[in-house]
């Protein structure tokens, strides 16, 4: 791990150290931290904490939930930079007649805003789809408009799964192959594992494995995007909030990603269940990632992701 941050005085570094220790000790300690599995601070190039609490290792994949989505959207921005797909195109124009005629309009950009108005409850509640022995597409495709595409954020986890067959149709070729080719291999990353539904499409909303190593390579990307790999216009644009947001984190949304400011600084944020969050501040070169179990959740449990002002605030300093 770095022990030294280039262009940051030797005061400024110790308050970092300092609130870091502070997070460290807080998620050992507190109980309300128990399903806490890692801590991970990057600041300048450097990682500073690389912190393992429970059984998995540091380098072990493991369910990161929603984060999935803002994986999705980095290949989404990947095919708009290979001119294969564009925000403006509908999900009539990428998956044709088995669109229903109220849903056509919809477009890839209403889908990464949480936009695209389709109801997402009863039936279409994605545990219920879930359940179902194959078609899920089809069903989610079937969903009826309860608001105007591009007039309400509504947190709708069967759009994002929309969203994957529109890309894979676009694309022409498995999202695992693309992904493997343009996003995990030019990051180093290997042992990632992605579920897929029975009809062979992988989940477009979640669950997803990922280390906690492979975040902080994911959240890099987004702090210095990569020619090649993640276009910067795309990567700003993705981070600009599109809408006021919502549950579940009750902050403004973007390109499934989730904008805010931390401790003044901006910053977006891709998250998921359980505790599974990806801070990137841009300014002050600082990425964290924090991580939980599902399986160790207690009452009252909290996020780690809540001890991260801290950790902006100090290396503001």
């Amino acid at each position: 791990m770095g022990d030294r941050v280039p262009g940051m005085a030797g005061s400024g570094l110790m308050r970092l150290h300092d609130a870091i220790a502070a997070a460290d000790g807080t998620i050992r300690t507190d109980p309300r931290y128990s399903a806490t599995e890692h801590l991970v601070v990057a600041h300048r190039g450097d990682v500073l904490a690389g912190h393992a609490y429970r059984d998995r290792r540091l380098d072990e994949p493991g369910d990161v939930f929603s984060v999935t989505k803002s994986v999705l959207s980095t290949l989404v921005g990947r095919a708009v930079a290979d001119g294969v797909i564009e925000p403006g195109s509908t999900l009539g124009d990428l998956l044709g007649a088995r669109v229903p005629p109220a849903r056509r309009e919809v477009t890839v950009r209403h889908l990464l805003t949480m936009s695209g108005g389709a109801e997402h409850t009863g039936r279409f509640d994605i545990d219920e789809v879930m359940a179902l022995p194959g078609g899920w597409l089809d069903v989610l495709l079937s969903a009826p408009l309860a608001h105007a595409p591009g007039t309400r954020f509504v947190y709708d986890n069967g759009a994002v799964h929309v969203l994957a067959a529109a890309l894979r149709e676009a694309l022409g070729r498995d999202l695992q192959e693309y992904a493997t080719e343009r996003l995990f291999g030019p990051l180093g990353i290997t042992g990632w594992t992605w579920p897929r539904d029975p009809d062979g499409l992988s989940y477009g909303f979640g669950h997803l494995r990922l280390s906690a190593l492979d975040l902080l390579r994911f959240g890099e990307l987004w702090l210095d995007p990569v020619p090649g790999v993640l276009d910067p216009a795309y990567a700003a644009e993705a981070t600009t909030a599109h809408g006021p947001g919502g549950p579940p984190e009750n902050l403004p949304y973007g390109y499934l990603w989730w904008t805010t400011a931390i401790a003044g600084h901006r910053a977006f944020v891709a998250g998921g269940y359980a505790g599974q969050h990806v801070v990137v501040v841009p300014d002050l070169r600082l990425v964290t990632v924090t991580t939980g179990s599902e399986t160790a959740l207690v009452p009252g449990w909290r996020p780690a992701f809540a001890l991260v002002p801290a950790i902006v605030a100090a290396a503001s300093g």
